[in-house]
């Protein structure tokens, strides 16, 4: 569940225990379909009545109204019921339907008329319901089914906005290394230093300052994706992106510093929602260390998407193609497992050999050892089609030719129906 929805969902689980709030009082009279009214025990440490916000122009700005709503549990009233209410719930079929349910509580309850409503993320139970009222009003309500009463709808609790209309609470600010005062620039140069992830906090006087760095890599980008502070402790999601060599380096981000708002938090918790490349553990690869080139032992599948890869200038599965420079490479993978050389001069991780060009010293051609390409010539001729030429064992050779894009894709073994030895990606001469 995404964190933006994590407070109201908390507050209505609380409230199902039987914390804060209470209804014990109240009689539904006996014609009565539904009608509970919340108990005046506000949120503990609510000081202010439930007040709705009144934003017209906001209210179009369906994803800006969720975060103000997310942001603030203060306003959230809970209903709780009493068995016998239950039953009398129970008698009225059309109280298995939660829209009948949803526009009952709103006209009797908030007094009020629904001009829109729109069930909010995934789970259908508890239902989150955002609704907008004719007048122009917010309210975020929580639904349960009660499957021991007939399936019958319960309104769980509601949430409205009680700041002022143009207010929104702000959990943090992001800044950037020149705007960080001087100890927390000197904490945050340190561990973006270090090559590999980094999530780090860290409290200077009444303020905490949180930060999260890509890897060393030029490709490598984090963003933001929601922020909260609950009691003491912060809660930061985040999501992880690798970009392709040459991609616009506006587009990447190697860092974010936040400075959270409000004293006392104790803890920050982060997590990764969203990430386009493999996860270890949950956790971004260091580069350099096993998890970070385990892929190069992966054997090779060949198919029509592979050709279509190659025409971009790159083996599938492997995330660097021609054209990337060499200390990219380097800040990933870390140092490779052999410098050698073949007319020029190689690094090998693993199965892979990247030769580097002068004179910026970007792969000029990728060449794939044979114990990843586990097909004979008669096998890739099948899983690629016939090829563009053919060598037939000169100087001992057997090699099969494919031009793709820009590029050409060299397969060579050393007899006419041999196992691959090696499969090589270069630019046309």
């Amino acid at each position: 569940m995404p964190i933006k929805y994590l407070l109201v969902v908390l507050c209505a689980l609380v409230i199902g225990g039987g914390v804060g709030y209470s209804v014990s009082n109240y009689r539904i009279p006996k014609e009565a379909k539904i009608s509970v009214s919340p108990s005046p025990t506000p949120y503990q440490g609510n000081t202010a009545s439930p007040n709705p916000v009144v934003a017209i122009s906001k209210l179009q700005d369906r994803d800006k109204l969720l975060d103000q709503l997310s942001r603030v549990h203060d306003s959230t009233v809970g209903y709780e019921y009493t068995e016998d209410q239950r039953k009398v719930l129970q008698s009225d079929p059309a109280n298995k339907d939660y829209v009948h349910v949803l526009q009952k509580f709103v006209q009797t309850q908030l007094k009020k008329e629904i001009g829109n409503f729109q069930t909010i993320g995934k789970p259908q139970n508890p239902r989150s319901v955002l609704v907008t009222t004719t007048d122009q009003v917010a309210y975020m309500v929580t639904m349960r089914k009660d499957y021991t009463h007939d399936g019958i709808w319960l309104i769980h609790a509601c949430t409205d906005y009680t700041p002022g209309e143009n207010s929104v609470p702000d959990f943090y600010t992001r800044i950037s290394l020149a705007q960080a005062p001087v100890e927390v620039k000197t904490w945050a140069e340190t561990i973006l230093k270090q090559p590999e992830w980094k999530k780090e906090y860290q409290t200077f006087g009444d303020r905490t300052y949180a930060l999260i760095k890509s890897s060393s890599s030029y490709s490598d980008s984090v963003e933001l994706e929601d922020v909260s502070v609950s009691m003491g402790e912060a809660f930061i999601a985040y999501q992880s992106y690798q970009y392709a060599a040459g991609s616009d380096k506006d587009l990447i981000n190697d860092y974010v510093l936040l400075e959270l708002k409000g004293s006392g938090i104790r803890e920050v918790n982060f997590q990764n929602t969203y990430s386009n490349f493999s996860l270890v553990d949950g956790k971004e690869p260091a580069p350099g260390d096993a998890s970070s080139i385990v892929h190069l032992t992966n054997k090779i599948v060949l198919n029509p998407k592979f050709l279509e890869i190659a025409a971009a200038g790159k083996i599938s599965g492997v995330e660097f193609g021609i054209g990337t420079a060499e200390d990219e490479v380097i800040a990933r993978w870390g140092k490779p497992h052999e410098v050698g050389t073949r007319q020029v001069e190689f690094q090998r991780w693993h199965h892979y050999q990247m030769y580097f060009w002068p004179p910026d010293q970007r792969i000029g051609a990728i060449r794939v050892l044979g114990a990843a390409v586990d097909y004979s010539l008669p096998e890739v001729k099948k899983a690629l089609g016939l090829p563009s030429s053919e060598i037939n064992g000169e100087d001992g050779v057997w090699g099969l030719f494919y031009r793709v894009g820009e590029y050409e894709l060299r397969i060579n073994a050393t007899t006419k129906d041999g196992q691959v030895e090696s499969l090589m990606l270069k630019k046309k001469p």
